[in-house]
């Protein structure tokens, strides 16, 4: 007798591993910061911004907060736009250097989350889902010559 294989993990070992990776199914939305995220970041508490340090400007990319404004109080979803604009040095930003953390106890790099909503020099995320809490946001970018730039973003997002 010829034993037959189960095909049924042949599609639920794919799945769970989409899973446990973090990756959503096309129906639900993409967290950029989950609540797990935002529970290690804080220590399951706020967290004093203030004992923080602080992102260091430098002549490269200037990084302008088009929406939401910084320190401004938002509901999830929210739209976030940011625009890379050469900065001191004169030269255009390279947006392969992008990287974006969520920063706090700990710091989450979520720049491969962000990634595909870069368009040409532009950061663009329509309904992004966000926990509720205060988030710091560092984005750090070069130029094309390699020079430096960071700027941290606090969004604070309240409930309805």
């Amino acid at each position: 007798m010829v034993k037959r294989r189960s095909y049924r993990w042949a599609i639920a070992v794919p799945v769970l591993l989409c899973l446990a990776a973090g990756v959503a199914p096309a129906d639900e939305p993409k967290w950029l910061i989950t609540p797990e995220e935002v529970a290690q970041v804080t220590r399951g508490g706020s967290y004093d911004f203030k004992t923080l340090v602080s992102a260091e400007e430098g002549p490269g990319p200037e990084i302008v907060l088009k929406n939401p404004r910084a320190l401004s109080r938002v509901v999830s979803p929210v739209d976030i736009h940011v625009k890379f604009e050469p900065g001191d040095s004169g030269e255009p930003p390279d947006m392969g250097s992008l990287e974006v953390t969520l920063v706090g106890f700990i710091d989450i790099d979520i720049t491969d989350r962000v990634r595909e909503y870069v368009k040409g020099n532009d950061l663009g995320i329509q309904a992004a889902p966000l926990p509720s809490g205060r988030h710091r946001i560092r984005m750090a970018i070069k130029d094309v010559k390699g020079n430096p730039n960071e700027r941290d973003v606090v969004v604070r997002v309240v409930d309805e």
